[in-house]
Formats: structure tokens, sequence, C-alpha cells
């Protein structure tokens, strides 16, 4: 069966990470006591950026730093768990000490398998609490996000973002 486009558009973006920042400050995450994980640099980066300013806190930008992640037709590899490894050593300083939650963006959740490692990664080394938003979420992903924007049915639509391009990882 061939999936009818889930197209979101810049208007459509905008309004979802609108009331997703509403919703994130109305349950008191905010730059004081936040620090934003945006998972999947090179899809995610508009929601990370958003949301870091989004969140301020006493004219304080909120705190955050991107990691990448395997694509659907990669694994998690040496390369991708080294990666990961070190963005959280060069970035802990922001949020061991003082114990600062941790947010994990993502645009979309498609099968859930990435933020599954991630956040099982960040729970098993450090104490912080993890919350996880998507902008974007598939009804059937394995894993569940704690905020999300809007939820599609995967089976019957294709998640497109305004600004993506076509790409080898998705055949």
């Amino acid at each position: 069966m061939i999936r009818k486009p889930k197209y979101v558009d810049v208007n459509k973006e905008l309004e979802l990470l609108n009331n997703l920042k509403y919703r994130l400050l109305e349950d008191d995450l905010h730059a004081g006591n936040t620090v934003i994980v945006t998972v999947s640099t090179d899809y995610s980066s508009i929601v990370g950026q958003y949301l870091r300013h989004a969140l301020s806190f006493e004219r304080d930008i909120c705190d955050g730093f991107g990691i990448d992640v395997p694509f659907p037709d990669e694994r998690w590899d040496m390369n991708y768990i080294t990666g990961l490894r070190k963005a959280l050593d060069v970035h802990q300083h922001l949020f061991r000490s003082n114990g600062k939650k941790l947010l994990l963006v993502e645009a979309g959740v498609i099968r859930g398998g990435n933020y599954t490692y991630v956040a099982n990664f960040l729970n098993e080394r450090y104490s912080n609490k993890v919350v996880t938003l998507a902008l974007c979420e598939n009804e059937d992903s394995v894993f569940k996000s704690d905020y999300v924007g809007e939820y599609y049915d995967n089976k019957i639509e294709d998640l497109t973002f305004w600004w993506e391009q076509d790409n080898k990882h998705w055949d």
C-alpha cells in the first residue's frame, strides 16, 4: 500500500512548537531546571533551537546540545555509541552537578528505537530525570514520548517536513 504524505508545513510546525512550549512551561520546564538534548540533529535542530529560546528563564537561554543517531538503514554501532558518550562527557557540566532534567527532543518519532536506546543509555548512567518530546509521533511507536505535538499513523501516512530533502536512508 502506498502511504499518503503526512506533510508538516512551516505553519503547522510552528503551531506544534508553540503548543508544546506552553505545555512545557505550564509543567515548569525551563532554562533554570532543564537541558535540551536534540536527538538526530539533522532532523530535529529546529525543534531544539526553538525550545532552547522558548524555555528561557530569567533572561537565560536554555542550555542544550545535540546528538546524532543511526538512520533507519543503520544500527547502533561503536561510532554512534562513541559519539553519544563523547557528547555527554563534553556537556555533562550542564546537567550532572545541578540535577537539571534532560529534555530529549525529536521532530519525528517513527519507530522509537533511537529514543529507546538514548533514554535507556541516559537512565543507566545519570540520575537526572529524562523527559521526552516529539513534534510528531507514530501512534504505533515502541517509544511513547512524554510530550507529543501530534500523533499520526505511519501505516497510512509518510511523515514529511517542509524542509526535508529526499535521501538514501529512507528507501
